[in-house]
């Protein structure tokens, strides 16, 4: 199913004036025809995402001992 990318010419259910969303072909031309909305373009599938770079191995840091008897005994 291909979307129709509109852009709102006025308030519409919770899409304010000025917002762009995607919506049905169906959808998109009935708030097109209502004057709610202006096409501002299509678009069919989502591009694939472009793939990430490996994180950069960091140097290990040295482990640190924490005393937490104190924190067991009661007063």
């Amino acid at each position: 199913m291909s979307k129709t990318i509109v852009t709102f010419a006025k308030n519409w259910r919770g899409y304010a004036a000025g917002e762009t969303a995607g919506f049905s072909d169906a959808t998109a031309t009935a708030l097109i025809d209502a004057a709610y909305a202006e096409e501002t373009g299509k678009k069919g599938k989502r591009p694939p995402r472009p793939a990430t770079k490996p994180l950069e191995s960091k140097p290990d840091l040295p482990l640190v001992k924490v005393d937490t008897a104190d924190d067991d005994e009661k007063p």
